[in-house]
């Protein structure tokens, strides 16, 4: 260093301290993970569960982002979580009341409404529970709202004053102390707080009827069972395939989140999901948002662009309609190119007689003695240019094939006038005008 002037060790140091900045910057840049939360259900929920597991196995994986799930009262509250930015993602039921902010970017698995009374109670069917003590899901979930739709439906929300919103674990315990008569809940079939509310008790399962008349008010539901023995095998319960109301359960987002980020995500849980069936049976149920979904909430185009990955493009979709257009294009063009050539062969043609009568003429001339049949000549001359003139302000011949028909005119217009001039004719000119 001390051989160095105090001017380059600076500029040396500096350049030192640059690189050591910008590989700095770089690692930072490489090293950062983006941290995203999703609301995922009440404690003990499906949701919740199969979050949690879509969390801890795409956490395992280098993909430039932590999954952060966290506890919530339900759909309702998940909304919210949403529309104040306090979430990246959350699971709701389809039938969620949404803005145009919120976008699904895959099904989880499908809900179906659970009606659950005593023995003793004397309901048999949604419309008996008027008057009847009801414990229903908590106000901040989408499983309340359900309730209150139904009520709506079946024109008993005016009769059912004693509907207490309740956790699972109170509504189970309610309902062994035969405090309430029944419980209301919307989980998906074989959900293990039902199964560990009706085990070994004088409990009953009641069937929701008219779903499809509840899809015309709600597209979201739609028909489905609960199937025979879902909660015990022997004896089966229910006895039978049990009617009721189905609707998927989403993972949403907003509709302003970047594209590629749920493209990512979207791809991760779809590519991962054997792994996560390991964590929660319910991964089997994870599917993409169809195209015909009831749901009114849209997909995100970012989870959008991975399902369209391997739909085949608008030329391949018609690729029928592009051949016979190419097909015909093909024709046309041929077709066209046959009359230009034609076309062109013809003016050819043309330009050829002329140039084929001219040297008959000349030939004519070297041996014609005379002077009237040269003059006749000189006249055949001048129609023969008039023609050609005219066909060239038609266009029916090119400026070249001209130039080349006036070399050869000229020629034997030279050769007419001196023969006419070896004949003793002065004037040419005047003798040819008269």
């Amino acid at each position: 260093m001390k051989l160095l002037s105090p001017r380059l060790r600076v500029i040396l140091i500096a350049a030192v301290w640059l690189m050591t900045l910008a590989a700095l910057v770089i690692w930072l840049g490489t090293a950062r993970d983006q941290r995203l939360a999703i609301a995922g259900g009440p404690a003990g929920s499906e949701s919740l569960a199969l979050t949690q597991a879509i969390a801890t196995v795409l956490n395992e994986k280098d993909l430039g982002f932590t999954l952060t799930v966290f506890e919530s009262g339900g759909s309702t509250q998940n909304v919210q979580f949403l529309n104040d930015n306090r979430v990246a993602f959350a699971t709701i039921q389809a039938d969620s009341r949404v803005s145009d902010e919120i976008a699904a970017v895959t099904s989880l698995y499908q809900d179906a409404y659970h009606l659950i009374a005593s023995e003793g109670s004397g309901i048999t069917a949604f419309s008996d529970l008027a008057n009847q003590r009801i414990a229903v899901p908590p106000t901040s979930s989408g499983q309340f709202s359900s309730f209150q739709f139904l009520a709506r439906h079946y024109g008993i929300a005016n009769e059912i004053p004693e509907a207490l919103p309740m956790a699972e674990a109170a509504a189970n315990f309610a309902m062994e102390q035969g405090q309430i008569d029944a419980v209301f809940r919307v989980r998906a079939p074989g959900n293990e707080a039902i199964r560990e509310l009706v085990r070994d008790k004088q409990l009953r399962l009641i069937g929701i009827g008219q779903s499809e008349a509840l899809g015309l008010k709600q597209p979201a539901i739609s028909p489905g069972i609960i199937p025979r023995g879902s909660y015990r095998g022997s004896p089966a319960l229910p006895e039978q395939h049990l009617d009721t109301a189905v609707v998927n359960r989403l993972l949403v987002t907003r509709a302003d989140m970047d594209e590629h980020l749920v493209y990512r995500l979207t791809q991760a849980i779809f590519q991962n999901r054997s792994e996560i069936l390991d964590h929660s049976l319910l991964a089997g149920f994870i599917a993409p948002i169809a195209d015909d979904a009831n749901s009114v909430i849209s997909t995100h185009p970012g989870a959008q662009a991975w399902y369209d990955r391997e739909k085949p493009g608008i030329m391949q979709q018609n690729a029928r309609l592009v051949s016979a257009i190419l097909y015909m294009v093909a024709i046309i063009c041929s077709a066209l190119l046959a009359l230009r050539t034609h076309w062109v062969r013809s003016r050819r043609m043309r330009m050829h007689d002329f140039n084929k009568e001219l040297m008959s003429l000349a030939a004519t001339v070297r041996h014609d003695q005379n002077i009237q049949s040269m003059l006749g000549h000189k006249h055949r001359l001048m129609d023969i240019l008039e023609q050609v003139v005219g066909d060239l302000e038609r266009e029916r011949v090119s400026q070249d094939e001209f130039e080349q028909f006036s070399f050869t005119w000229q020629a034997v217009d030279a050769l007419v006038r001196d023969r006419l001039l070896l004949f003793g004719v002065g004037e040419v000119d005047k003798e040819a005008k008269a």
